[in-house]
């Protein structure tokens, strides 16, 4: 007998249960999209808005506002999104009351190359990020004979600069010359710093630190017309 109540309440709870999914998938179909909330993750680059997320949903006829919840397909409109070539996450959800919630977050370029045949900017994460027609990123820039030297070693640098804050205050472009030679054009000073080859970054940024700390302080910023760092365990400078 006990056994039989039980099943007998296992089955009114399946029961409720099997209604109340019923009736919240009878008043899903009548709630409609009454409100979009967009929300771009703020950094320094402001490449998309909120603009853009509607158009990318009007173009594809995707958009949600005055539709049933129900016929909402939430993951085709992230898709939409994560194929705009400015956006490294997306993520759209919505809430009971018919809101929908896209919530972006935007690449953030690390440096901008201007080659012969191209321009672009490099992402945080070293992949090509495409210009874009709002907004122009003030980051390092990069030009010059650049096909001359791998991706891999042009994004090591640019990222290096990048994480010191110094060195990305400082270091405004590097050139690229016929020998795959590098040039950096520093933002304080007018003195050109022979860096050469992408090797040893490290060594070479920390001889350039230690010069800025003693041989400038020293003699002035107006002193050298060269800085070459080239050469192992010195620093050669040419005098105006």
């Amino acid at each position: 007998m006990k056994k039989v109540i039980e099943i007998l309440q296992w089955i009114i709870v399946l029961s409720i249960i099997v209604g109340l999914m019923a009736f919240s998938n009878r008043n899903q179909k009548k709630i409609l999209c009454k409100d979009i909330d967009i929300h771009i993750k703020e950094n320094e680059n402001d490449f998309i808005d909120s603009n853009t997320i509607n158009e990318l949903f009007s173009k594809k006829n995707q958009y949600p506002l005055g539709r049933s919840i129900n016929e909402i397909e939430l993951s085709e409109l992230e898709k939409s999104i994560n194929n705009h070539p400015l956006v490294k996450n997306v993520n759209v959800y919505s809430d009971i009351s018919g809101k929908i919630y896209v919530e972006v977050q935007q690449k953030i370029p690390t440096a901008r190359i201007v080659s012969n045949y191209d321009s672009f900017y490099i992402d945080k994460d070293g992949n090509k990020m495409l210009l874009s027609e709002n907004h122009t990123a003030r980051v390092l820039v990069i030009s010059g004979n650049v096909d001359l030297i791998s991706e891999l070693k042009i994004f090591s640098l640019a990222k290096y600069i990048d994480e010191h804050s110094f060195w990305r205050s400082q270091i405004m472009q590097i050139y690229v010359d016929e020998s795959g030679e590098l040039l950096l054009i520093p933002r304080v000073g007018d003195q050109k710093i022979v860096f050469g080859k992408t090797d040893n970054i490290i060594k070479k940024f920390d001889k350039l630190s230690l010069f800025y700390r003693k041989g400038i302080v020293g003699n002035g910023w107006k002193k050298y017309s060269t800085i070459n760092l080239k050469f192992k365990n010195q620093i050669v400078c040419t005098k105006k």
